[in-house]
């Protein structure tokens, strides 16, 4: 998580400007000559400035809830990764493009030192208000914790000019401060004036220790001496800024700061800062390299601290910790680690990024600055690995869109009147053009919009541009693959399904990918019951035409679904499998098929790990027809046992072609002639004339595919 940028208002910031001031130096007296040949004339003499400022500035910023790893190149290249007004403060080979800058942190430990040179934790706020004998400047502070205010005030130059001589010197502006305690009459705290001379901007602060309050104090600064109305005086008087301090040499326990002193005459404001920092350091899997990206071995579910930027792992910190989290209301232990687990060993999975290297599909670099909506906040950062966060069963579940095998089978026979449901997406939702929004770090993690285009589907429903941003994102690979992914998703998987199931529902989950086999749909028989059968060998509920190598899919007794290759198909007349032979001594396996024929009895080639029982559901596919697959949205409880199950078109190719580039080709799951015809393509016209007794005949000859 990087680059946290501060303001001169934000909490725990301060400033502390010191000058020095003085009075203008005696001049001598200049008159007329006397005595023989009389006096002549002279130029106008100019008194040299006595009024110089040497300002610095200390600032404290809160840069996040500790512990923190720090800085990005390490203790040596500190200064590299600290922003002033946008530019760092050191460059790749050591040179430095501030002079008189120092800076120290802490990464925010329980038993962490305080900063050394800030002995009150102070927060400074502009105010570039010009002060005039007719308005005074009042402010009101309601912090009762307040030890003093420093009062920073300015002159752009002092100076008047004798307009019979032309000389120019210095001037004298007097001013106090006064200070009122919970309402009551204004007490003079400092009398004081800029008495001398400059011709640049100077500035001076004054500490006013505030007595004990109630509710507050109100503090008034008044120019006493008249301002001038001759162009020949220059004497604006500015109120710069105020400081609040709290007197406290703080160490800032589990909170990671830094502190900055400035020479002040570099910049016109305080700067704004900047920290190119890695983030919290979080609990991650014991067997984890967050270096490497890599798991070692089985995970044992225990944890250790590192830093890293895992999106699911930052999911499990911002859930189970109890101080900016939600570990007070949900424990650990109602967190599905194991789900999280498989979900991050995909996110650490190296991709292309577009550049000719490689890089994480998923990484998360963000910077949560306020409170928000809890189920808000784990929604934006699932997204992050394209998942959803729910809460089931009394645990926080995170699912993801990414590969997965079918968890079970559903076919018109263990679904509710036999019936699915489907409805298709709108065309106004099929987008072909996303402008996806990134943070770029090369550029101070401003903001940037990556274009992605999908050229089928532009062809097909032609511009339909869709905006989305990607959280946390800092990569350019990262935010083409989520437009990928948008695009080709709601080009690909526009069927949703609901379906009404019985006790069959207790065994998927938001997430689960299903396996559907709708007769209909399919245009013939590919799903139903089993009658009976063994390890090895299963009866079904109808004759069907089965080839060798098709794929039988059974759901086992305990709620596994299981596929397997079949050899051997015996039916009414007719027996196909694969046979071995021998010819001129070398042993040959074939399929003896010859057509397919109505069977019953199915044998696979491994036997399966438990017996399926009687009346489980069971599936066939073959090359030519696949069952369907959906990934589940919901799971809703309805009248007694039965529950309705929502879920959306899945399409397992997409992942590779969005990752990798790779040809996206679905599989069939009809046999039903399509009701329209396809539009002709590879249209050619030729013709010919003949000419026969005098008369000419023209022919057109039209071709297509």
């Amino acid at each position: 998580m990087n680059f946290q940028s501060h303001r001169a208002n934000r909490a725990l910031s301060g400033a502390l400007i010191v000058s020095g001031g003085g009075r203008s130096r005696p001049q001598p007296i200049v008159g007329f000559g006397g005595g023989k040949g009389g006096g002549g004339g002279r130029s106008p003499r100019e008194s040299p400035d006595s009024l110089h400022s040497t300002a610095f500035a200390r600032i404290i910023d809160l840069v996040s809830e500790g512990e923190v790893y720090g800085p990005t190149h390490g203790l040596s290249g500190a200064l590299r990764d600290v922003y002033l007004d946008g530019t760092p403060i050191a460059n790749e080979d050591g040179s430095l493009n501030f002079q008189n800058v120092a800076v120290d942190f802490r990464t925010g430990t329980q038993t962490q030192d305080p900063l050394p040179g800030f002995p009150a934790s102070e927060n400074t706020t502009a105010a570039n208000v010009e002060l005039t004998a007719v308005t005074p400047w009042v402010r009101a502070f309601t912090n009762t914790q307040l030890s003093a205010i420093r009062l920073t005030l300015a002159v752009n130059g002092l100076s008047q000019a004798n307009t019979t001589n032309g000389d120019i010197t210095g001037y004298r502006v007097e001013y106090r401060i006064e200070v009122s305690t919970d309402g009551g009459a204004y007490q003079v705290a400092l009398t004081s004036a800029f008495d001398g001379k400059t011709t640049q901007r100077y500035a001076r602060s004054h500490r006013i220790d505030l007595p004990a309050a109630r509710s507050g104090w109100s503090v008034r600064v008044v120019r006493v001496t008249a301002n001038a109305s001759s162009s020949t005086i220059n004497d604006r008087t500015f109120v710069d800024a105020f400081t609040e301090v709290v007197d406290a040499k703080l160490r800032y326990p589990m909170s990671a700061v830094v502190g900055i002193k400035v020479d002040a005459s570099q910049f016109q404001n305080i700067p704004t800062r900047a920290y190119d920092w890695k983030g919290r350091i979080i609990k991650v899997p014991s067997n984890y390299d967050a270096d490497s990206r890599t798991y070692t071995g089985v995970w044992d579910g225990t944890f250790k601290l590192s830093w890293t930027d895992s999106p699911p792992w930052i999911f499990y910190d911002i859930v189970s910790n109890d101080r900016y989290g939600l570990g007070e209301r949900i424990p650990a232990g109602w967190l599905d680690k194991w789900g999280l687990y498989q979900i991050a060993r995909y996110c650490d999975e190296l991709v292309p990024d577009g550049f000719g290297g490689q890089e994480p599909r998923f990484t998360c670099n963000v910077y949560l600055q306020t409170a928000a909506d809890a189920y808000r906040v784990l929604q934006d950062l699932a997204s992050t690995f394209r998942g959803i966060a729910y809460w089931a069963s009394g645990s926080v579940f995170a699912v993801a869109d990414m590969p997965g095998d079918p968890v079970y089978t559903f076919t018109s026979a263990n679904v509710i009147d036999g019936r699915f449901n489907y409805v298709g997406s709108a065309l106004n939702t099929r987008y072909t053009v996303a402008l996806v929004s990134w943070n770029d770090l090369s550029d101070m993690g401003r903001q940037k919009v990556e274009y992605v285009e999908d050229r089928q589907a532009l062809a097909r429903y032609g511009l339909k541009q869709v905006e989305v941003s990607a959280f946390g994102c800092t990569s350019r690979g990262q935010a083409n693959r989520v437009g990928k992914w948008l695009l080709l998703t709601s080009r690909m998987e526009t069927r949703s399904l609901s379906f009404s199931v019985g006790l069959d529902a207790c065994r998927v989950r938001p997430g689960s990918i299903i396996r559907v086999a709708d007769q209909y749909l399919a245009g013939r028989r590919i799903g139903g019951r089993i009658r009976d059968a063994t390890a090895t060998v299963v009866t079904v509920d109808a004759e069907l035409g089965v080839r060798p190598g098709d794929r039988l899919t059974v759901n086992l007794p305990s709620g596994v679904s299981e596929t397997r290759i079949i050899s051997t198909a015996v039916g009414q007349g007719l027996t196909a499998d694969m046979t071995t032979f021998t010819v001129d001594s070398t042993e040959l396996t074939a399929d003896m098929v010859g057509l397919p024929g109505t069977v019953l009895i199915l044998t696979v080639t491994a036997p399966f790990t438990e017996v399926p029982e009687a009346e489980c559901v069971w599936t066939l596919e073959s090359e030519t027809l696949s069952v369907q697959r959906f990934r589940v949205l919901s799971v809703k409880r309805k009248d007694g046992l039965i529950a309705e199950i929502s879920a959306i078109q899945h399409e397992p190719g997409k992942f590779d072609n969005v990752d990798f580039g790779t040809r996206l080709d679905p599989a069939p799951i009809t046999v039903i002639p399509p009701g329209v015809q396809p539009p002709p393509s590879d249209v050619q016209i030729t013709s010919y004339s003949v000419i026969d007794q005098s008369y000419a005949s023209h022919t057109a000859v039209f071709s297509w595919k």
